[in-house]
Parts: structure tokens; C-alpha cells; sequence
């Protein structure tokens, strides 16, 4: 079980301060942002927006971004410049002059957009239940639907994903349905193909903090890393956790003091 970030800041605090370099990879819903009942509720706050700007400016630090939304609505809701952005759970990277679009979201994009559609029209009739295409995958969103429908909005997913499950599959997240490509890219790919393109000559200390299952990919392939789950820490990879985002403000304000 992953301990308090808080208990162990003294040996943390060493290690990113002896780091040459740092890569910051944080979720946005559920660790920059709190987690709302519909996706377009989710705001990033001034204040820690303006944190982020800080630590974009350092030399030491080169914060990035990897979230399931699409890029182009993860970019809308921070506007920073000096930040790698990851969508689609690392399908898509730009930012700081990198560029990628990973091949298998690109050849089952309209596979995907046409179980998008489908799953829309089908739902249409479950108050709550909300299909959101992203371009490369798409999620559905059943926060706020009844408990009484969250079978059938189970079995309508499950079922139109198994008549493509060639090309496709379900992750379950918080309250919510991810419909991705099947393939073996998952942010802590994206987290290895970031570090790796990154033009440091000096060793890198990774930091990653998020809070849904799609974030235990990476907690998984970064034994070496500053792993940090937001939330319940009694199931994760992370090796520390912290509470809530107001944590996870408070972590990034002190980083962009001591950096």
C-alpha cells in the first residue's frame, strides 16, 4: 500500500533537489482539476495554473500534462505554453517542440467514431449517460445516471466494443467507460517516448501523480520514479498518495519555490 507523500517529503525533497533534471507528469480530472459531474464543468484554477507557469519556467523542470481528454480540449482548459500536453491517455503528444500521434489510435479512428455513434443513438434514451468522442477514443460518462441504469449502459459499452474487439477494447475508469484502440501504447509508453525525446544530456528523475486506474500504466513501468495516486491508496502501483488536488496544489507550490 502506497504511504503519505507527507510522511515521506524529507527523502523526497532530497531526491528532486540532487536531481539534475525533473519530468513532472500530472492527470488533469481528479488531480489538477476536481473531478465534475460532467466533462465540461472541469476548471483548472488560477492559482495553479499560474504554479504551472512557474515551473515551466525553471530549468530543471519540465512539467507535462497526460490525461484521457482529447489535446485540443486539455490545451483549452490550461493555455500554457511552456507544458507537454498528452491526450487521448498518451495517444496523442505535443508541446516543447514534440510531435506523435501513436499509429494504432490513427488506424482505428473511425472505428472507434462509428461506436460513438452508435452508443449516442443508443443511449440517447438514459437520462445522465453522456458519450464523448475524442477523436482517437471516446468515453461514457454515466456520473450522473441512476443507479438503476448503469447495467444497461454496461451492457450497451460491452456489447458494441465486442463486435470490434479486433480493434478496440473497455477500461473502466470513475464513473465512466473508455473505449480505446487495442494496442499496447498506454501513458507510461507515452511517459518513456516523452523522457526519451526530452534534449537532456543529464539524468532524469520522473514524478508522475494522478488518480484513476488509467495512471496505474504508468505507476507500473516507473519503479524509479516519484509515484503519487490522489485518492484511495489502497489498491495502486504508486508507491505514495495524497488525498485530493488541494494536495497535489500544495506539492506543486512548493516545487515551484524550492526549483
Amino acid at each position: 500500500m502506497a504511504e503519505p507523500l507527507i510522511q515521506a517529503f524529507p527523502s523526497i525533497e532530497q531526491r528532486i533537489k540532487e536531481a539534475p533534471r525533473v519530468s513532472l507528469f500530472l492527470d488533469f480530472d481528479g488531480t489538477l482539476s476536481w473531478l465534475a459531474s460532467v466533462p465540461d464543468e472541469a476548471r483548472l484554477d488560477e492559482q495553479t495554473r499560474e504554479t504551472l507557469d512557474r515551473i515551466a519556467r525553471t530549468n530543471r523542470i519540465v512539467p507535462a500534462v497526460i490525461s484521457g481528454r482529447a489535446i485540443e480540449d486539455l490545451y483549452a482548459r490550461i493555455r500554457l505554453d511552456g507544458l507537454i500536453y498528452a491526450g487521448n491517455h498518451g495517444l496523442e503528444i505535443f508541446g516543447r517542440r514534440l510531435r506523435f500521434v501513436a499509429s494504432g489510435a490513427v488506424a482505428n479512428r473511425e472505428i472507434v467514431g462509428r461506436i460513438s455513434e452508435d452508443l449516442a443513438e443508443e443511449l440517447e434514451s438514459v437520462p445522465g449517460a453522456l458519450v464523448e468522442y475524442k477523436g482517437y477514443t471516446a468515453s461514457v460518462h454515466y456520473r450522473q445516471a441512476s443507479e438503476a441504469d448503469l447495467t444497461k449502459v454496461e451492457l450497451a459499452v460491452r456489447s458494441m466494443v465486442a463486435s470490434a474487439s479486433a480493434h478496440v477494447r473497455v477500461n473502466s475508469g470513475k464513473k465512466v467507460f473508455e473505449i480505446v484502440p487495442r494496442t499496447q501504447w498506454h501513458k507510461g509508453m507515452a511517459v518513456h517516448w516523452i523522457n526519451s525525446h526530452l534534449d537532456f544530456r543529464e539524468e532524469v528523475l520522473s514524478i508522475y501523480v494522478g488518480d484513476d486506474s488509467t495512471d496505474e500504466d504508468a505507476f507500473g513501468v516507473l519503479p524509479d520514479a516519484i509515484t503519487v495516486k490522489v485518492g484511495d491508496p489502497s489498491a495502486t502501483l504508486a508507491r505514495y498518495y495524497v488525498p485530493d488536488p488541494a494536495a497535489v496544489h500544495r506539492f506543486l507550490e512548493w516545487l515551484a519555490v524550492t526549483t
